[in-house]
């Protein structure tokens, strides 16, 4: 587990860019938290690092629950299941494609159940100290358990 206090806004987006750095096919990234805790700033600038001089337009998949960002090398997939009334219909979001070939980025990951990868990355970020600070807990579950303890210990996420 790995825990940090971000100062503001660009630190969120700084830790969501070294993460991009990171990823690999296949790879699922939880984001928890309450709403409006940052999870899709995350996920904004996680998309826009990967997407690098391809400038892309990410808006909130709260309400098509899904969007798709055919990326050089590597396709993201951000899933908004706030609305997800139950767990079964995020196969109809494409959701087992999205496991396999590409990266996942899943705001609201409880509402998942038992399609919630074993092997992912949680992130919750709650509310810091003051309006634009946040605090952020890592865990790694399968291999993100190793991978995120070597980003910590090799200090790759203070940035």
């Amino acid at each position: 587990m790995v825990k940090r206090d971000l100062a503001d806004q660009a630190a969120t987006e700084r830790l969501a860019q070294i993460l991009a750095g990171r990823v690999r096919r296949g790879d699922v990234i939880g984001l928890g938290g309450d709403l409006g805790a940052g999870k899709t700033t995350f996920a904004r600038a996680f998309i826009q690092a990967r997407a690098g001089e391809r400038k892309e337009d990410v808006p909130s998949p709260t309400f098509t629950l899904a969007q798709i960002y055919d990326l050089p090398g590597l396709a993201i997939w951000h899933f908004d299941l706030y609305r997800l009334q139950k767990a079964e219909d995020a196969v109809e979001l494409g959701i087992e494609e999205a496991f396999a070939e590409g990266v996942s980025l899943i705001e609201w990951p409880g509402r998942l159940g038992r399609w919630l990868p074993k092997d992912r990355l949680d992130i919750l970020l709650t509310q810091g100290k003051n309006p634009d600070a946040r605090h952020v807990v890592m865990m790694g579950h399968g291999s993100w358990a190793q991978r995120l303890e070597d980003l910590d210990a090799r200090a790759d996420l203070d940035g």
